[in-house]
């Protein structure tokens, strides 16, 4: 048999822990969305609204934009097999109370979205670490393929666990298939247990954890790249929610399907994921992101129009497998990007900011739906769905996601500076200073260029930013930044990529050749008690 190339969409089996790991969360993916379609038939049971069926993915998705940032710091301040080793006891535990409830006959509506939410906030903590942690298992060159990979186990899942739900519900009750989710998850846990992670290296001293969350934050909000992705998926999740949101009081109110139906119509939009999964890597590279997204997107809008418009279980059916195909197009386009704009010191907590946006796009855009489609109908709510999300499209021309390929996100960290003084990390913040000498003509293009240093100033951890012209010496500029503490920024050293350094590089076409750049570093004195006067 030929072994797989490492461009092969199947590479990143060759390395046995990822294909352990893929196994044991294919396993719980699996249970995962058997879950999904047990809660939303009880749910059904209970209360028939679209509305409050909604709330059921709304929910489930709340949790990662309460929590998720939360987790993304966790996961990048301690060890991620023991957080994920957390995270996954936390759902067990969850859903084997649910299994408890249901086979006692006393879970109610309140319940049942109580228990729901905490399995988002399980979900939540495990989802930056776990995706932190692909770069850890395959070769660079294999990671688009290990996206993609994880996407696939998802969606198997999203194919087979509402298949076999439906299979449980009609035979046993809702209390199996919650069960049969909570040893899922115990699956992921032994998988976890057996890892041996070799210690990662951190950029300078250790980081506290409220510091760890600011950072990451002012990460995301001056990364272009990561930006993009970010405006791109929360449009896509919040538009196109209502096509998962729906689909259960679609599948009982529209087409009168019982639990095996619903199953089946559920686990049609994971077939037509995983048949995408296989070619998008040849997709991604033929078409490149941005028109991937475009088409998948209106491949979602044509779908939903076409559920809007059919009452025909068989292309009902047909309908669902072309809209998780398209599905699996954007997301893990979206997954890929996300990864791709993050170097490795902010990795979790930017994937955590990725999902917080995409879930929380998902947990509003569902209410939102399942409110509309109370009052206009479900056929007509996602005509409307479809509506809104062909009008994402737009989006790439001023939001580009082929920028990410672009820069050059490997470490390039700088020298630390030597000082007289060496200040405490509990000093208080460091200012600094950098005088440049620019020749005569130049000053207008040595401020655009400045600005985009100040940019990736603030992206490693400066909270201020700014540049002074000296009015004696007209072609002297002085940039100022304050990094909240000595510590801060001495990580900010180890945190430059090759992209900033050449940003700084850049400067050097502008600067006097007999005049190199000047640095000032003044800290906070210590505390030594209360001033005089």
């Amino acid at each position: 048999m030929t072994e797989p190339s490492t461009s092969s969409a199947w590479a990143p089996f060759r390395n046995k822990t990822f294909r352990v790991l893929w196994l044991a969360q294919f396993v719980s993916n699996v249970g995962t969305w058997m879950q999904s379609v047990g809660a939303v038939w009880v749910m059904l049971q209970l209360r028939a609204s679209p509305t409050f069926v909604a709330l059921v993915v709304t929910a489930s998705s709340l949790p990662v934009v309460f929590f998720g940032i939360v987790g993304g710091a966790l996961a990048d301040l301690v060890d991620r097999r023991r957080l994920l080793l957390v995270a996954q006891t936390l759902m067990l535990l969850a859903a084997s109370a649910l299994a408890i409830l249901d086979v006692s006959g006393r879970v109610t509506s309140t319940s049942l979205l109580a228990i729901t939410f905490l399995l988002g906030v399980g979900t939540a903590l495990n989802g930056p670490a776990w995706q932190a942690i692909q770069p850890e298992l395959v070769p660079h060159e294999q990671f688009p393929q290990a996206v993609t990979l994880g996407g696939a186990s998802i969606n198997l899942g999203r194919a087979l666990g509402p298949a076999l739900a439906g299979v449980i519900l009609a035979v046993s009750g809702a209390w199996l298939v919650f069960l049969l989710n909570a040893l899922s998850f115990g699956a992921v846990v032994l998988a976890l247990a057996v890892w041996r992670r070799e210690a990662a290296e951190t950029a300078g001293p250790p980081e506290h954890f409220v510091g760890a969350v600011r950072a990451g934050i002012r990460f995301a909000f001056f990364s272009r790249e990561l930006m993009v992705v970010l405006i791109r998926a929360g449009a896509f999740s919040v538009t196109s929610a209502g096509l998962m949101a729906l689909a259960p009081v679609y599948a009982t109110g529209v087409l009168h399907l019982g639990s095996g139906g619903l199953g089946f119509l559920l686990g049609g939009f994971g077939v037509g994921a995983v048949s995408a999964a296989g070619l998008l890597p040849k997709i991604r590279k033929r078409m490149g992101g941005d028109v991937v997204v475009t088409v998948g997107s209106l491949g979602v809008a044509a779908a939903l129009l076409g559920l809007a418009a059919t009452r025909s279980v068989p292309l009902a059916l047909g309908t669902v497998v072309v809209a998780g195909a398209a599905w699996l197009l954007c997301l893990s386009t979206f997954n890929v990007a996300s990864q791709e704009a993050l170097p490795a010191w902010v990795r979790a907590r930017g994937l955590a900011m990725y999902l917080t946006v995409f879930m929380g796009g998902v947990a509003i855009g569902s209410a939102a739906w399942g409110s509309l489609a109370s009052s206009v109908g479900i056929p007509a709510a996602f005509a409307w769905g479809a509506l809104a999300v062909a009008m994402t499209t737009p989006l790439a021309l001023g939001w580009r996601l082929r920028w990410i390929d672009e820069v050059d996100l490997s470490t390039s960290p700088m020298h630390a500076p030597e000082l007289r003084v060496m200040p405490e990390e509990s000093n208080g913040p460091a200012f600094v200073m950098i005088g440049y000498d620019v020749l005569p003509q130049m000053e207008e293009p040595f401020q655009v260029a400045l600005r985009r240093v100040g940019r990736a100033r603030r992206r490693t951890g400066a909270v201020r930013w700014s540049v002074y012209r000296d009015a004696d010496q007209p072609q002297r500029f002085v940039e100022t930044f304050v990094v909240p503490s000595w510590g801060e920024h001495m990580r900010q050293h180890g945190r430059r990529t090759a992209a900033d350094a050449s940003l700084q590089e850049d400067l050097r076409a502008f600067l006097r050749t007999d005049a190199d750049p000047t640095v000032t570093h003044l800290v906070a004195p210590i505390h030594t008690g209360h001033a005089n006067g």
